[in-house]
């Protein structure tokens, strides 16, 4: 176990002040002072509080240190006593005689689920109500596939609601913000949709959330205009944690930001190298003959937890979701045919690159398009919702509220009704009118070893290319294969997975919730957090 991660701050040598500790440890760690065998075997608490005691640095500015191996010997042993402590509670504490943990001391930064589980429930106040693990009251695509890989990365994000640390990365707000800029690129007319227009949609929305940003000297470099006043605080806070270098052995820093200098070069070079996937956009496809149906649309819909039966309606859940871009095929808005739509997300990611065996590639291949398939049935499920509220107002029955609230939006149904020479859909049924013809994943880049996207002689010339954009799509023209692989396998698919969530929040224990083997998954960064024994280890 790394010295940096063990499980509580109680034997740091100044107890009453951990961030001026760390620094000593720091230091200790540098001059290789501090060693990481733990072969004396202290058994003393006495002689350990004194210790700790004459080894708190002192208070005053530029204090000569205390020796280094009158620290180094306090730090092993409470090294020592910390591990032990934890290891023997392992193994005693039994998952079926758990207890809730709700200390409440200050010295503890670590976390704890029922802590925060009363906070969010506002049990502050009560003490004597244990929290309980509640269901979520609605799920997403990206939730669903979460739970699937790994359920307690699920617990700790849906459920406890924590965020990353850091919470904001340069690749996500990449993504975020070249979603905006295609998205808004739509609200101009065809003959202004170019790439200049497109990048400075990208660096206006880069303007509203970068916040006030400082130089090494203190000074601002860009002072905040009404976009950034009127945005969200919350947000600008999380895109402020971005392109700063962080000095871990200067000593000074009385504030969070001491030592946080803001980094000019990486935010250039982030922004240049998000300018040229928009290039690469620009260069798949032309914005200016295209003529989106809907962007960046809710869908939502309500799902029986078992098979088909609405026979017990309260044990149904609730998915939604944002769909990026749903288009129109051409050729396809006569009266005469169905109505042919596209399901369009867009990727800043590279593509998958199917270089393995036929079987690995199919898995790779169906991965990428298994949340694709979750939005198209919210979709069906929407427009039979929309057909079935419509034939209950025609029979006299009226509507409610579910039902009004699950169906396709009023004004989706008159963008559907103009592009079919309006037609009256009641005559027919929305089913019959409309068709979701294939899923298309848009790429923003890929590999630059892939032969199939990119010219490999090319990419060797230039060390400053990326892969070129390009398009990823799975078809649904069959109405067969529609019907078996949306309709019936996804269904069945989300229907499984809500039903392993029920069974873990009916455990009502954190560590029903499992952490997976992957090591780039989040529930590995968060379990750190918490406190020994409280989460599944």
């Amino acid at each position: 176990m790394s010295l940096f991660s063990t499980p509580t701050m109680s034997f740091y040598p100044n107890r009453g002040n951990p961030s001026l500790a760390i620094r000593w440890l720091r230091r200790l760690h540098r001059e290789g002072a501090l060693s990481s065998s733990r072969s004396n075997n202290y058994t003393t608490s006495t002689s350990f509080q004194i210790l700790s005691s004459r080894t708190r640095p002192s208070r005053r500015r530029n204090a000569p240190p205390p020796p280094l191996p009158l620290i180094r010997h306090s730090c092993q042993r409470s090294i020592h006593l910390t591990l032990t402590r934890f290891h023997a509670n392992a193994v005693t504490t039994s998952s079926n005689q758990e207890l809730p943990i709700t200390t409440n001391d200050k010295d503890d930064e670590l976390l704890d689920p029922y802590v925060i589980l009363r906070k969010i429930q506002n049990l502050s106040n009560n003490e004597d109500i244990i929290p309980t693990i509640p269901f979520p009251a609605y799920f997403s695509p990206t939730s669903l596939e979460q739970f699937h890989k790994c359920p307690q990365a699920f617990f700790f994000l849906y459920i406890l609601k924590l965020t990353p640390d850091p919470p904001m990365t340069p690749e996500l707000a990449r993504g975020i913000l070249c979603h905006t800029a295609l998205e808004e690129m739509f609200d101009l007319s065809p003959a202004d949709r170019n790439l200049i227009n497109l990048e400075n949609l990208f660096r206006r929305a880069w303007k509203k959330v970068r916040g006030d940003r400082e130089d090494m000297n203190g000074h601002s470099i860009v002072a905040p205009d009404d976009d950034q006043r009127n945005y969200n605080s919350k947000e600008m806070t999380q895109y402020d944690s971005l392109f700063r270098k962080h000095d871990i052995g200067n000593d000074d820093d009385d504030d969070e930001r001491s030592g946080a200098i803001y980094d000019i070069e990486s935010e250039t070079n982030w922004g240049e190298s998000s300018l040229r996937l928009l290039k690469n956009y620009m260069e798949l496809e032309d914005p200016s003959q295209q003529s989106p149906l809907m962007r960046e649309m809710w869908v939502h819909a309500r799902f029986p937890l078992d098979g088909d039966s609405n026979e017990h309606p309260a044990d149904d859940f609730i998915i939604k979701g944002k769909i990026d871009r749903i288009d129109i095929l051409p050729g396809s808005s006569t009266s005469e045919e169905r109505l042919q739509l596209q399901i369009i997300d867009y990727k800043t990611g590279k593509k998958p690159w199917f270089k393995y065996s036929q079987s690995v590639n199919d898995r790779i291949f169906q991965d990428q398009f298994w949340k694709m398939k979750v939005y198209a049935l919210i979709l069906w499920k929407m427009i039979l919702q929309t057909e079935d509220v419509a034939s209950a107002v025609d029979n006299g029955a009226g509507q409610q509220k579910d039902q009004y609230k699950y169906r396709l939006s009023w004004e989706l149904q008159q963008r559907l009704a103009n592009a079919m020479d309006n037609v009256r859909i009641g005559d027919t049924g929305w089913s019959n009118m409309l068709e979701l013809n294939s899923l298309r994943l848009i790429h923003l880049t890929s590999h630059l070893d892939d032969a199939s996207v990119n010219n490999s002689v090319n990419a060797m010339n230039d060390k400053g290319i990326i892969g070129k954009a390009t398009y990823l799509d799975y078809a649904l023209d069959a109405p067969s294969e529609f019907e078996r692989v949306i309709l019936d396998q996804t269904e069945r698919e989300v229907q499984a997975i809500v039903r392993g969530v029920k069974k873990l929040v009916d455990a009502q224990s954190p560590h029903a919730f499992k952490h997976c083997d992957w090591r780039y998954c989040s529930c590995h960064e968060f379990r750190r957090r918490f406190r020994p024994g409280s989460v599944h280890l």
